[in-house]
């Protein structure tokens, strides 16, 4: 090997400052026992979707690197493009190499569409581009050579034309040297990455995982010692990157005895499979602290034909049995997917499953748009399933043999009310229960919403709660003292309430508020709201006044 050093610029460009991204720490972590490490001077841009182009490309071009690295993925591929073009007009001897869930598919395409990418790197990546940085270093010329023998490796050769060395893929995922011990690793976000597996057994015709068998795992103790090294680092938030944390039933169990251990000091973020929720590991999410898990059930759909077409593999009666059992647990909260535009799945039904899973009161319902996903199964039968995706990310379905472009307008609506309304905890409750016990509401809501024109505009809570007390008085009067329970629960102005809810208290209300407000000094103001359908149910709620606020302190 020659003396020969490269100036390696990672350009990591995210959603947003608190999002990061893995990538770069896992790769360079395996470049540090290399001879050659010295040879390699790393570096890093931090970028966010909403900095101007202009500005990063002169970052950039500031540091004037011999090689610029890039992850892509669907929401970063426009900006990510944008960047490097003008990069490469500015520097075209920098070779500008790229990775990520863009190129799990076919790449040719991309490459011949955009000669500045020097080129891509399909599959995982800790082995890929460090065996390709060495062989740059050995070589004294400046052809591609030198991704010859890189597998995952996909370019442009004047002479061959397009090269496609395969999908990397790490044998030994539990052997590699961990990205905490990089120093690019972020401690600094709100939450930490924790990849404890790589590979799924599921089947999802619609998941970049879907066909990647075996699953891989690091250690028990290994994944200990990064927890203890998060615990130490102050992190408080960790997303497990596992794709089914319930998948191996003796695993989980030991990983959630792991997890009760930083009870109090760090809270895990788990994807779980309702349908493989044996008893005993019931019985042990039961039992375990509030706040130490936050759930996202993999659900879909609730029809078998559109879950059997996308291959997701799980019985569907099972799903919603164990769904509802974790719904049921108040020391966690459990979040629910549906993904719209699926082969089969019609918009009657997505409006129905949506309605089920307020039923079950989910603690938050997530309803996304199917996207078809290069280097899934989905993607490569996509005439054959009948769908219509944008060639362009996040590549949306466009239309389905189920749904027709104005189906998906429609639920992208209601995805957006679900988000305003039902996902934001003040107003849970009530469209939980309206939601339900009234066919239709749904529909007619987002339809008012969309002709205020106000499902695409930022509102505060005081904002939605005033547009929704105008839409329920329109709607049904009756609900209107509920919203104001959840209007008064939320600590809102008391004075914007836009009509009387308020009924005096009785003696004996009296007597037994008095027995509540034990500290005489700290007298509770209190109000008491009968509801307008169940003429029985009457919620009373005491309230401290501190600093001219009403903030509430009870409620019954």
């Amino acid at each position: 090997m020659n003396n020969k050093t490269l100036r390696l610029l990672w350009l990591d460009l995210n959603a947003s400052f608190a999002h990061t991204s893995l990538a770069l720490p896992a790769i360079h972590a395996q470049t540090l026992s290399k001879e050659w490490s010295d040879n390699i001077e790393w570096k890093v841009l931090s970028a966010t979707l909403h900095m101007p182009v202009t500005n990063i490309v002169n970052d950039i071009v500031n540091q004037q690197p011999d090689i610029l690295a890039a992850t892509s993925w669907l929401f970063t591929a426009e900006v990510l493009h944008a960047v490097l073009i003008r990069v490469h007009a500015l520097l075209p001897s920098c070779k500008i190499v790229m990775g990520g869930p863009e190129f799990l598919g076919d790449n040719e395409a991309f490459l011949r569409n955009n000669r500045y990418v020097y080129a891509v790197f399909r599959g995982e990546g800790e082995e890929a581009l460090p065996a390709w940085l060495e062989n740059m270093l050995d070589r004294t010329d400046d052809s591609k050579d030198s991704l010859k023998s890189v597998t995952g490796a996909c370019y442009i050769n004047e002479s061959e034309g397009y090269v496609d060395n395969g999908h990397a893929k790490v044998a030994g995922f539990a052997n590699l040297i961990s990205p905490e011990d990089s120093p690019f690793f972020r401690t600094d976000k709100a939450f930490v990455q924790l990849e404890t597996t790589r590979g799924c057994f599921n089947t999802c015709a619609f998941c970049t995982s879907g066909n990647d068998r075996p699953v891989r795992r690091i250690s028990q103790d290994e994944i200990k010692r990064r927890l203890e090294f998060y615990a130490n680092a102050g992190i408080t938030h960790i997303r497990l990157l596992d794709r089914t944390f319930n998948a191996n039933s003796k695993q989980a169990h030991e990983m959630l005895d792991l997890f009760e251990s930083y009870a109090g000091k760090l809270c895990f973020h788990l994807e779980i499979h309702p349908a493989l929720l044996g008893d005993s590991l019931r019985q042990r999410m039961a039992k375990l602290p509030e706040g130490l898990l936050h759930l996202e059930a993999g659900i879909q759909s609730l029809r078998q034909d559109v879950l059997n077409t996308s291959k997701r593999l799980g019985s569907l009666e099972d799903s919603i049995e164990g769904l509802a059992y974790l719904c049921s647990l108040d020391n966690m909260e459990v979040h629910a997917d549906l993904i719209a535009g699926l082969p089969l799945y019609t918009l009657k039904q997505l409006k129905e499953d949506v309605r089920t899973l307020a039923s079950l009161k989910a603690g938050e319902i997530q309803l996304e748009l199917l996207k078809v996903l290069p280097g899934t199964e989905m993607r490569e039968r996509s005439k054959e399933l009948g769908l219509i995706y944008s060639p362009l990310p996040p590549y949306e379905v466009l239309a389905s043999d189920g749904m027709t472009p104005a189906d998906l307008q429609e639920s992208k609506r209601l995805s957006r009310m679900i988000d305003m309304f039902y996902n934001t905890p003040v107003w849970q409750s009530f469209m939980q229960r309206i939601m339900v016990e009234k066919d239709g509401f749904m529909e007619a809501f987002v339809s008012w919403l969309t002709e205020k024109g106000v499902l695409d505009s930022p509102l505060s809570l005081e904002k939605r709660g005033l547009l929704l007390f105008e839409y329920i008085k329109l709607y049904d009067a009756l609900y209107l003292p509920a919203v104001a329970v959840c209007w008064l629960k939320a600590g809102l102005a008391v004075k914007k309430i836009p009509f009387k809810v308020f009924e005096p208290l009785k003696e004996s209300a009296y007597i037994f508020l008095a027995q509540k407000n034990a500290d005489p000094e700290n007298e509770l103001k209190w109000y008491a709201v009968r509801d307008g359908v169940d003429k029985d149910r009457i919620t009373l709620l005491g309230f401290r006044p501190q600093g001219g606020a009403l903030q509430p302190v009870f409620a019954e």
